[in-house]
């Protein structure tokens, strides 16, 4: 599926915006595109830190980062927004 399949999905809802309303399908989409955004958030976050401070102190704070969202939403997760946010570089 690509971003802009999952955007323009999104768009072309012709409810009100209150996820109560939306399709299970819709449901999905929206959850699927928060993830691609947040996978990006964090890829620009990260070049962000290796741009100010250097790769290794970069490299160091995501480790930490890491394992925060893996103690706070579980491994799989974890697992999971590392794989998107290698797919997004």
């Amino acid at each position: 599926m690509t971003v802009t399949r999952l955007t323009s999905s999104l768009t072309n809802i012709k409810k009100p915006t209150n996820l109560a309303t939306l399709t299970p399908q819709e449901r999905l989409d929206l959850q699927e595109t928060m993830r691609v955004m947040e996978a990006r958030e964090w890829v620009k976050r990260y070049r962000k830190k290796a741009k100010d401070l250097g790769k290794i102190k970069a490299s160091i704070w995501w480790s930490q980062v890491y394992l925060d969202i893996e103690k706070r939403r579980g491994s799989a997760a974890a697992v999971n927004l590392r794989k998107r946010m290698n797919e997004t570089r």
